[in-house]
């Protein structure tokens, strides 16, 4: 069965566009996933020969009872300055064996205590297993598809602490997926933002952001944008299908005969258009507005003819 979907993507192997029928595909024919597959295996060996050497230098290190400031933060995987602020700050003790010479007793690193530092004692392969379980800030803004601000602000709500693999800050990734809720929602298929419901309905976004937390509708957050449920909004504002139907709000009618919403209510109470109101909202019979800018634009062309 051929898929319905087509995606145009570029092969990464030799650069040519092609369409395909899976969002995963990289290559764009066989020889080039060979040579993809080949690829891909150098580098997983290329991998595994580096944390076998990083390993060895691991275990040599942990021989050894006296450490320098170098070997200590390579130990920690860490930064000479880090270090050098930990020690300052009285987290690490030093010995200083003569005016140049400063050293840190290895037993002194694996009880420090530091919850934020992955042991010394843990092994290589075991640090590269539990990176699949974290995430740094850049790819954790990315993913989530949140702001750096935003990103920083929900993590210090709920108190996410970060682990320091190999220098690098980490986020665990299923507190951060849980917390910025990624998949939810995912059943709802139209979304108001913020400036449509201001335009359509109009209102204040003072006004959406307190109606839509009372009500505790479905919304959701696109880059910079606050997303909000279409259908949810509509149900809480009472509007029927047909309703939607037979009805203009005010500021849709301005916008499709092009006239100021002040001179629409005019026309409100001038023709007496039969209206509705919900909440904030008014609505006016679609039919009979209607037929009143149809009569006014005929009366507007007799005139000019005469």
């Amino acid at each position: 069965m051929t898929s319905k979907f087509q995606y145009q993507k570029i092969c990464i192997i030799c650069g040519k566009t092609f369409t395909a029928q899976k969002c995963t595909t990289k290559y764009c024919s066989d020889p080039c996933a060979r040579r993809g597959y080949k690829a891909e295996m150098k580098a997983k060996q290329r991998q595994t020969e580096s944390d076998t050497i990083k390993e060895r230098n691991r275990r040599n290190l942990l021989s050894q009872e006296f450490l320098s400031i170098s070997l200590a933060a390579e130990l920690l995987s860490i930064s000479r300055p880090t270090l050098y602020k930990m020690i300052a700050a009285g987290e690490i003790k030093t010995i200083r064996a003569s005016e140049r010479i400063v050293r840190i007793k290895r037993t002194d690193l694996e009880q420090m205590g530091r919850s934020a530092i992955a042991p010394i004692n843990t092994s290589i392969p075991e640090i590269a297993k539990a990176k699949e379980e974290y995430i740094g800030i850049p790819e954790a803004v990315k993913l989530l598809n949140v702001s750096l601000t935003w990103f920083y602000k929900k993590i210090k709500t709920a108190d996410i602490q970060p682990t320091i693999i190999e220098g690098k800050a980490m986020y665990p990734l299923k507190p951060l997926k849980k917390l910025f809720n990624k998949n939810k929602h995912t059943d709802i298929a139209e979304w108001y933002t913020v400036a449509e419901i201001v335009e359509k309905f109009g209102v204040t976004k003072q006004y959406v952001y307190e109606y839509t937390s009372d009500h505790k509708m479905p919304k959701k957050r696109e880059g910079q944008e606050v997303l909000i449920s279409k259908h949810h909004w509509e149900q809480s504002r009472g509007l029927t299908s047909s309703e939607k139907e037979d009805y203009y709000t005010v500021p849709e009618a301005s916008e499709k005969y092009n006239i100021g919403r002040s001179h629409m209510y005019d026309l409100i109470g001038i023709h007496k258009i039969p209206k509705i109101k919900k909440g904030k909202i008014v609505l006016i019979h679609r039919q009979t507005v209607d037929n009143i800018m149809i009569n006014r634009k005929n009366n507007k062309i007799c005139q000019q003819q005469k």
